[in-house]
């Protein structure tokens, strides 16, 4: 299969050009990598210059959220399989396209295949563990879903369920995976994919994050009453209370990575 890699940028110095060089280090031959800048003032741009001549496509230009870079992305792409990594992460090693690729035709070409990824902390870049997500509806309907740098999508998803929604401003991949996730086939593989950053945007505005979740849930019919939506609530706000008290004991790394 062909496979299209999509990074959107703004101002993504120092990390964008470690995430750049691993697209450009893969040994999978059949690939395409776009990158979706939003006009950065910080020399990303210089650098993206520098990688010109193996990146398939790229352009700077503003634009109304992150939705609407990943769309611009899709609409330039040809991939069979799309895959969003994000400017401060980056692929595993040089051979984790090939082994997705492998992967998908052992699985005779699921909707979605997604794989593991390491969460790295931003500061110091030691890995705090490996996720090893297996998919469930129930877990989707708590807002827990696989990593979306570590997932491939058909290309008939998107023509099936449409595009990102720019309503949203964080959680438009939750809102896409929501949409065609009772209906189509979603295979985990045990292969690592990316490393992954602490301390991306859907960690800086919890509260706005919960919003957008049930916003996506009574969207694609997964919470039909008061009921459910109280009960959600209750749960969010159970689990942000245990955030905070673990916060303030020094816990919280500890919990998150290594105790779950």
């Amino acid at each position: 299969p062909k496979i299209t890699i999509i990074t959107i940028v703004k101002n993504g110095l120092p990390l964008v050009e470690h995430t750049i060089e691993s697209v450009v280090a893969q040994t999978y031959k059949n690939l395409e990598y776009i990158i979706i800048d939003g006009c950065s003032t910080d020399g990303t741009i210089d650098t993206i210059k520098s990688y010109e001549s193996r990146i398939s496509k790229w352009i700077s230009e503003n634009d109304k959220g992150i939705a609407d870079a990943f769309n611009k992305g899709l609409s330039y792409s040809s991939g069979d399989y799309l895959q969003y990594l994000n400017a401060d992460d980056a692929l595993s090693s040089p051979s984790a396209i090939a082994q997705i690729a492998e992967k998908i035709v052992e699985l005779e070409f699921p909707t979605l295949i997604y794989g593991d990824c390491n969460i790295l902390d931003r500061d110091t870049d030691k890995i705090l563990c490996r996720t090893e997500i297996n998919f469930s509806i129930n877990e989707l309907r708590l807002g827990r879903m696989p990593t979306h740098p570590s997932m491939f999508a058909k290309r008939s998803y998107f023509q099936k369920y449409g595009n990102f929604d720019t309503q949203f401003n964080i959680a438009m991949d939750y809102d896409w995976l929501l949409r065609g996730a009772r209906e189509e086939r979603i295979n985990r593989v045990p292969v690592l994919v990316t490393n992954v950053r602490t301390g991306g945007v859907s960690m800086l505005d919890r509260g706005h994050v919960i919003k957008e979740i049930l916003i996506a849930l009574k969207k694609n019919g997964y919470v039909n009453s008061i009921w459910g939506e109280l009960i959600l609530r209750g749960y969010f706000a159970v689990r942000t209370s245990i955030k905070t008290i673990l916060k303030s004991l020094g816990l919280y790394k500890e919990y998150m990575y290594h105790g779950r």
